[in-house]
């Protein structure tokens, strides 16, 4: 999978008729909670934790395309961040054709590496969100266990004021997601896995021979069976925008080669609209992931989180507000090792963007969650967290 991401960054910069891109340099000064964060093996619910205030670099991304004909575009994001298992990692590397129309119908195909088409928030260069700094539940996971490596293929009518798309896609090297929501449940932060990147499990998983920390490779295949998805968008300019996909990576829960495999499947609904000159995203998602490597008893979680984002742009300035509710319920024929939670967040960010390569903002989370992995470290299951940051970031 390497060689051939790398294969197409090459093919696209040696025949391009038309490069563009950008990029920016992301730093951080964070306040936080005494709770050691999910990316570093703990409990806590954020990127940053164990009271680590800090002034730190999160990351330096770019991005870029190529387009080698009117039809054919090449993109790639590339992101480095030195807790990565390797300091500069790609995210995102694909190719598209879209040929050109003059009739209300238009079809394109992708291939290559990317996210699938889920989230109502990171619709910003580096898939970062204009709004936060720090995505829902819903998006955090997606940009930590989610990546379409594959095709896409894209059918579209377009009418007077209005669009409406109906996709799918055929997809491998996804089949460990979901152990996170399994092993850890949610988590809200904007750590983006890289395609060669691993993922930290919690160290409270530790007993007899095992020992942390715990890594999984998200992008991985180990069955050799294709992950399906397919979805629908209608957008209108008086309404706004409703976006639904179906998603099932069709892992076998019996697999294993050097990874489990998690059968990890679930519906997401999301909708945007605009009053009185206020946005407001909404996001649902529900779903289910299971293994049974044992081929005897399974382990099954489920899984659900909603959010509602108001926010209002004026000038150079973006407020927004976000609330949100999550759950997972394992059904484990063990009662005493479910890891079973829910909860819920609210996040406040406001942004200042003075210059053109210039964004300020503050944001702060506070959540509440109750969960039984807890108990395990000696801690008590329910758990107040919050984070403030402080974000300066140079756009190029």
């Amino acid at each position: 999978m390497r060689a051939a991401a790398l294969l197409l960054l090459a093919a696209g910069a040696a025949n391009a008729q038309d490069v563009s891109g950008g990029g920016y340099v992301d730093l951080r000064a964070t306040a936080n909670s005494r709770q050691v964060a999910a990316t570093q093996g703990g409990l806590g619910p954020f990127r940053y934790g164990g009271g680590d205030d800090e002034f730190r670099l999160a990351d330096v991304n770019l991005w870029g395309t190529a387009l080698l004909s009117e039809d054919i575009l090449v993109y790639a994001d590339v992101n480095y961040d030195p807790r990565q298992h390797s300091a500069v990692d790609l995210t995102e590397s694909y190719i598209r054709y879209r040929p050109l129309s003059l009739s209300p119908w238009r079809w394109s195909i992708r291939a290559g590496a990317f996210f699938p088409p889920i989230s109502m928030e990171n619709t910003g260069p580096g898939w970062t969100s204009l709004w936060t700094l720090t995505p829902s539940a819903i998006n955090s996971w997606v940009g930590e266990e989610l990546r379409t490596i594959g095709g896409e293929t894209k059918l579209e009518w377009r009418g007077e004021g209005k669009q409406f798309d109906v996709l799918a896609a055929a997809y491998g090297y996804n089949d460990a997601a979901g152990v996170l929501l399994a092993d850890r449940g949610w988590a809200l932060t904007d750590r983006i896995t890289g395609l060669f990147d691993r993922v930290r499990l919690p160290d409270a998983l530790a007993g007899g021979s095992r020992h942390p920390p715990f890594w999984r490779f998200p992008f991985y295949e180990i069955d050799g069976k294709p992950g399906f998805y397919a979805g629908a968008d209608w957008k209108s300019d008086q309404w706004g925008k409703i976006s639904l996909l179906w998603y099932d990576n069709r892992a076998d829960p019996r697999a294993f080669s050097s990874e489990f495999a998690w059968r990890t499947g679930f519906v997401s609904l999301g909708g945007e609209t605009e009053i009185e000159g206020v946005t407001l995203i909404a996001q649902a998602m529900s779903g289910k992931t299971e293994i049974n490597f044992t081929g005897v008893e399974g382990y099954a979680t489920h899984f659900n989180s909603a959010f509602l984002l108001a926010g209002y742009h004026w000038g150079d300035w973006r407020l927004a507000g976000r609330f949100e509710l999550f759950d997972t319920e394992a059904l484990d024929h063990d009662p005493g090792s479910r890891l079973s939670e829910h909860g819920a967040a609210g996040t406040l960010a406001l942004t200042w963007k003075p210059l053109s390569y210039l964004r300020l903002t503050g944001e702060g989370i506070v959540g509440d969650s109750w969960r039984t992995q807890r108990l395990a470290v000696g801690e008590s299951p329910r758990q107040i967290d919050r984070q403030f940051q402080l974000n300066v970031r140079l756009t190029y």
